[in-house]
């Protein structure tokens, strides 16, 4: 049996399965399998799995920063820090989102898109998550160093007033 029968969700193919998006996110391909809920799901499931999945997405937004953390202070070396994972875990959640509002509307229930970014598109919307973690990281990353150098200065001004006093 060759490679490409065992794994039938190959990247290298132009070609995406059926119930499936194909999603490029910073230069790297995500294939995100969406699946609708049961015909007997009750307007309350449904509902319940909205709110888990805008639970996930916050959850997603938390590794990135993580992760995005762990890559720029190298607290983790290059090779073992993983944008993939929490990317794909917001892209499926986001799909669900995008899923399950109108699902939930047409069981007479009410739901609709929450802020600036849950309506945008997929893409759009999971690239603006990394980069703002991204940023959120480089800023603090620049008050640290900010907050560092005033201590050392006044360590240093410490010092030379106490040198000065007692000599």
């Amino acid at each position: 049996m060759s490679e490409d029968q065992n794994y039938p969700l190959n990247f290298e193919s132009n070609q995406t399965p059926a119930g499936s998006l194909r999603i490029k996110i910073k230069n790297e391909d995500y294939l995100v399998r969406v699946m609708k809920p049961s015909n007997n799901a009750s307007l309350n499931e449904l509902q319940l799995s909205l709110t888990r999945n805008r639970e996930m997405l916050k959850e997603s937004y938390l590794a990135m920063h993580e992760t995005c953390r762990d890559d720029f202070f190298k607290r983790v070396e290059k090779k073992y820090v993983d944008y993939f994972s929490p990317t794909q875990n917001a892209l499926v959640a986001r799909a669900n989102i995008d899923l399950l509002i109108p699902l939930i509307n047409v069981k007479g229930g009410v739901a609709s898109y929450k802020g600036k970014l849950e309506g945008l598109p997929i893409e759009k919307h999971i690239s603006k998550l990394r980069d703002k973690a991204a940023d959120n990281i480089r800023e603090e990353g620049t008050k640290t160093r900010i907050g560092s150098f005033f201590i050392i200065m006044g360590v240093i001004a410490l010092a030379t007033l106490i040198l000065l006093f007692f000599f």
